[in-house]
């Protein structure tokens, strides 16, 4: 495949709307893609500084109380009155925060006049826009940089009413002063040149192709590693590779999570809050449209050019103090009009008895949450949706016209679970994410292996041990089984990947490709993203590793491969020239993956003339289309004889059949033997070089 000219694109602005919110979700923080920038303190007077040694040392000590917020109180207020950052914040802003430390007195900021003014007593504002509630411990935690408030608010110890884009603003002044007072912040390395190609074995894989990787910086806290939810997200960017690790494209100053292909020049950017956008990868132009990016997961229909996407749901009954947390799909059209709708809060009523069944009580996108879908099927054809609940290891399918769910199949389900040894288990899979359908009834997705009964370590996330994998299996709805059909475990456990995320994918020809590592976010741990693709046999084809650098590691969900053409296997050929016959049998992919059927072309083509042409079907989801032509009209006196694969956005794969009295089998002994001469012609340039005979030549003349 001929390597593209490299292209690096200018950053592209993110689109937002104005969201208001009560409740909210982590991932949203990730849109803001946030740094939180050191105050330089070379010309602070030296009581600013003795503040500083003091409040540090306490903070380090654990002694820091309520008594010692006033001197923060003083050094907060050195820095808003002289941070640029902070001043371009407050800029044109007027508001009132409230901080309710329920367990002391108060604090509160005043913004006003482009300016901000940090006030503390016993006594509240009169009035306020924005009020956050947090305990002192978590306040000293937040100050020390133990956590983020992002990290406080995900596990349920920060709460806030008021408009969210304002709590963001918010959240930056108070992560500049918190990161000034103990001076930890380090800027993040980007992914260039922390990209390591660790296994390569062509003959394994039939296509090299290219993997679109989207990626989320993510900062770890030194002296907090392997501590749960410690870590920061700090800005995002997605890459194109080649198989050599190469970087051969690159959007900047993207926070999107989910690629996917809409067609083959533009990539669906999402999954993160927001809105979608579209990338055309190959001009680098990203145009921002009206549909909402949703959280894990979206998709697209050609046939209607509608959106399907996965969004968060507030219910507003609790469940353990907690706001219970669902999911919904929602269809919108390239206008954000919404045209359909499934909400889990109707379809799929709270079972606290389910919630609890592993003994916990996961609140990770600060609620209870329930259900955590974190990848959906939709099946276009016949009118189903698979959608994939994490934290209950279970899989519904929903009747689209009607919104039922016809079954559902996994864990405490009517569904019978067995493994590929016919093991009769209560679940496959556990926590599984990035689940697809690859052929009628038949899925793959990546297994987390957390919270597995038959693996109690598993069920503790913090000193979590296990092995990840790729699962495909078989749901019988007539039998109401579920059955693991094949797997890859990584036999290294650095593989293994706990809590959240990772992705597997069928490709063309049969080998399949995903993400293993990734325990940055989650455990913060300095453990590399390991993207690995392996064959039927379980053999590694290729694997690329994303080291970090210092305390900045790298957050992968999910990848997509793709190619910049249709990808032709040719299987079996007869062709006679003399009697004008070809026989030839073939299977065809699209180059890109896309959960829809699309229409191309399939030509032979005799000397610039067409003598046979037909359409052929792409399948959803890189199902091979197998496809036999028979022709008895081929001219006797052909000279080149060509087989032309054509995509419905024009992209052509040509492979030559016949040309100059070459089949398409012993036509490969030319190009080797022109190979081995060039080769040769090498070795005898570099001995005489080597002898100094060229040299002597040279001045000869």
């Amino acid at each position: 495949m001929n390597k593209r000219t490299k292209w690096i694109f200018i950053g592209i602005g993110i689109f937002f709307g104005v969201i208001i919110i009560s409740g909210g979700s982590f991932f949203l923080w990730l849109k803001l893609a946030f740094r939180p920038q050191v105050f330089s303190l070379d010309d602070a007077p030296q009581q600013i500084l003795d503040i500083q040694e003091d409040l540090v040392t306490k903070l380090d000590e654990d002694t820091f109380a309520w008594s010692d917020m006033p001197d923060f109180v003083i050094f907060a207020q050195y820095i808003a009155d002289n941070s640029p950052l902070i001043k371009k914040l407050v800029k044109d802003w007027e508001e009132v925060v409230w901080l309710n430390v329920t367990d002391q007195e108060y604090m509160w900021l005043i913004i006003g006049g482009d300016a901000l003014t940090f006030n503390i007593g016993p006594t509240p504002p009169g009035s306020y826009g924005i009020l956050i509630t947090i305990d002192f411990a978590e306040c000293k935690r937040i100050l020390h940089r133990d956590v983020t408030p992002q990290n406080s608010f995900m596990a349920g110890d920060l709460k806030f009413e008021g408009d969210f884009n304002d709590v963001l603003t918010v959240n930056q002044i108070v992560e500049t002063a918190a990161a000034t007072l103990m001076g930890t912040y380090t800027p993040p390395v980007v992914i260039t040149g922390n990209l390591h190609i660790t296994a390569d074995n062509p003959t394994l894989y039939n296509e090299e192709g290219l993997t679109l990787i989207p990626y989320i910086t993510i900062y770890l806290e030194p002296g907090h590693l392997g501590e749960v939810h410690v870590a920061t997200p700090t800005g995002g960017k997605a890459i194109i590779i080649d198989k050599a690790g190469e970087i051969i494209d690159e959007l900047e100053g993207s926070a999107h999570t989910v690629h996917k292909f809409l067609n083959s020049t533009h990539v669906m950017l999402g999954g993160q809050e927001g809105f979608l956008e579209l990338w055309n990868y190959r001009t680098g132009k990203v145009t921002p449209t009206a549909v909402p990016g949703g959280h894990h997961d979206f998709d697209y229909n050609p046939e209607t050019e509608t959106f399907m996407v996965l969004e968060y749901v507030y219910s507003p009954i609790f469940w353990d103090g907690l706001p219970i947390l669902y999911d919904k799909l929602s269809e919108y059209n390239l206008n954000g009009d919404l045209l359909w709708e499934w909400d889990g809060t109707t379809e799929f009523p709270f079972n606290s008895t389910r919630h609890t069944s592993l003994g916990h009580n996961l609140t990770f996108r600060g609620g209870a949450d329930y259900t955590h879908g974190n990848s959906f099927t939709w099946d276009k054809e016949n009118d189903f949706i698979y959608l994939n609940f994490r934290n209950l290891d279970t899989i519904l399918k929903i009747d689209y016209a009607t919104k039922d769910i016809i079954w559902e199949a996994g864990r405490d389900t009517n569904f019978t679970s067995y493994t590929i040894d016919d093991v009769e288990v209560d679940s496959i899979f556990h926590q599984p994410h990035g689940m697809e359908m690859i052929d009628e009834n038949r899925f793959i997705i990546f297994d987390n292996d957390l919270y597995n009964t038959s693996n109690p370590a598993t069920m503790d996330l913090a000193t979590a041990q296990g092995y990840s994998r790729y699962l495909e299996f078989e749901i019988n709805e007539t039998a109401e089984t579920i059955k693991e059909v094949w797997s890859y475990v990584a036999q290294n456990e650095t593989y293994y990947l706990p809590e959240s995320g990772g992705d597997a994918d069928r490709l063309p020809g049969g080998n399949t490709i995903g993400i293993f590592g990734n325990k940055a976010l989650v455990l913060n741990l300095q453990d590399p993203v390991i993207i690995t693709e392996v064959t039927e046999e379980g053999e590694v084809a290729w694997e690329l590793t994303i080291q970090g650098e210092n305390y900045t590691y790298f957050w992968v969900q999910c990848i997509e491969k793709f190619f910049e053409k249709p990808v032709v296997e040719i299987l079996d050929s007869n062709i006679d020239i003399n009697n004008g016959i070809l026989d030839l049998n073939l299977t065809a992919w699209n180059g890109y993956k896309i959960d829809a059927t699309k229409t191309g072309t399939v030509k032979i083509v005799a000397d610039k003339q067409v003598i046979h042409e037909d359409s052929l079907d792409f399948l959803a989801t890189w199902q091979p289309n197998d496809i036999s032509i028979s022709l008895s009209n081929v001219p006797k006196d052909t000279k080149r004889l060509q087989l032309i694969i054509e995509s419905q956005e024009g992209d052509q794969t040509i492979i030559e059949l016949f040309y100059g009295g070459m089949s398409l089998l012993n036509k490969i002994l030319i190009p080797s033997i022109l190979v081995g001469a060039t080769g040769l012609l090498i070795a005898t340039y570099v001995i005489l070089v080597k002898k100094n005979i060229i040299p002597n030549i040279i001045k000869k003349k």
